[in-house]
């Protein structure tokens, strides 16, 4: 490849990152949610297990492992409906929990292995969305055609890589804008942001049922 060859793959894969990952969805809401309570680690982790989960779906489309799109497609309301329950799960678990809030935490300096554990939720979340996976798979194609067409594993490297940049750059600021409200939280703030979180993920999954529905 040339070197123009490179940063053409590279940058279009940047773009692509920002564009799969700012979409306000339900790991948005994740990412946002934990960043005011538990801090920018807490936050980046969520955004961490979304990242892994959309490379992983964007390889298969860059590397032509069309498996699992002919899969998705066969089953997409069987996906759908599981993922709608996971969805449901974690927005309940959200809406009625009772956090509690002391000025103490904002001075948690905790790192970003104290929050891995919010990690598989995020991965779960973006990995039972058919359509965060079909987009991928569409988005992937669209921009590899408007680059060439990815006919080698080293291009296909590249637009990955690119993405991955991208979709970290993004979480990265979207927790740190998000932690820097948490010295104006308090138990009944919280609360509240606890509350429109849990909703929002809610009628994301209701959605999804309405969708198989239909």
């Amino acid at each position: 490849m040339t070197l123009f060859t490179v940063v053409s793959y590279f940058l279009t894969g940047v773009g692509l990152g920002l564009l799969i990952s700012a979409p306000v969805g339900p790991v948005n809401v994740l990412c946002i949610q934990h960043s005011l309570q538990r801090g920018f680690f807490a936050g980046l982790a969520v955004g961490f297990g979304a990242l892994i989960a959309d490379l992983f779906i964007a390889a298969m489309a860059a590397f032509g492992i069309s498996a699992i799109s002919g899969f998705m497609k066969t089953y997409e309301p069987l996906v759908q409906v599981g993922g709608g329950i996971v969805l449901l799960l974690f927005g309940v678990r959200l809406f009625v929990s009772h956090p509690h809030w002391s000025a103490d935490q904002v001075e948690q300096r905790s790192g970003f292995i104290t929050h891995l554990g919010a990690l598989p939720q995020s991965f779960l979340l973006t990995v039972t969305n058919p359509g965060a996976i079909l987009g991928i798979f569409a988005v992937v194609g669209s921009a590899g055609s408007a680059v060439g067409g990815l006919e080698t594993h080293s291009e296909a490297l590249m637009l990955l890589a690119g993405m991955a940049l991208g979709a970290f750059a993004w979480w990265v600021c979207l927790a740190k804008l998000i932690a820097s409200f948490r010295q104006k939280l308090s138990d009944e703030r919280l609360r509240l942001i606890n509350q429109i979180a849990g909703g929002l993920l809610i009628i994301c999954a209701l959605a999804l049922f309405l969708n198989v529905s239909l």
